[in-house]
């Protein structure tokens, strides 16, 4: 049998690529989920893999610039998965670049691993983190 290497679910499915939640707190279940798969099949990387928060959410607000001018993309309102070495976590995005803090799904790789993989964890890892700029303290959109 051939193993399974790629993984694409339609934004139709519940947890499916570009599926609209109703809910921030629906997200955290679909991850676990979608880490389950993962750690089965370890070649299996959804790295196309998005989410984002459907507009008619009863958690969806409208964001302003500073001009009262309404601003959708300043919002983090999309889920991305990142991956620092063999670390696997996802994160809120928004549309213009500006992320929340990661949720990590994998615990933080032993020191005493590898040199090499912790030193590629941990430069990864400081990559991810110095991405994060006006949202630094939260794990999920403000409310």
């Amino acid at each position: 049998f051939r193993t399974l290497e790629s993984l694409t679910l339609p934004d139709g499915v519940y947890g499916g690529t570009g599926h609209e939640f109703q809910h921030i707190s629906d997200v955290s279940g679909v991850m676990n989920t979608l880490y389950s798969f993962r750690k089965q099949r370890p070649c299996l990387w959804l790295k196309d893999w998005y989410g984002e928060l459907s507009e008619d959410s009863p958690d969806w607000y409208d964001g302003f610039d500073g001009e009262d001018i309404f601003d959708p993309d300043r919002i983090p309102f999309e889920i991305r998965l990142v991956a620092a070495g063999s670390r696997i976590g996802y994160r809120w995005e928004s549309r213009d670049d500006h992320p929340c803090e990661a949720i990590w799904l994998d615990p933080e790789p032993d020191l005493d691993s590898s040199d090499s993989d912790y030193d590629e964890y941990i430069e990864e890892l400081q990559e991810i983190e110095g991405q994060v700029d006006i949202f630094r303290g939260f794990h999920q959109p403000p409310t």
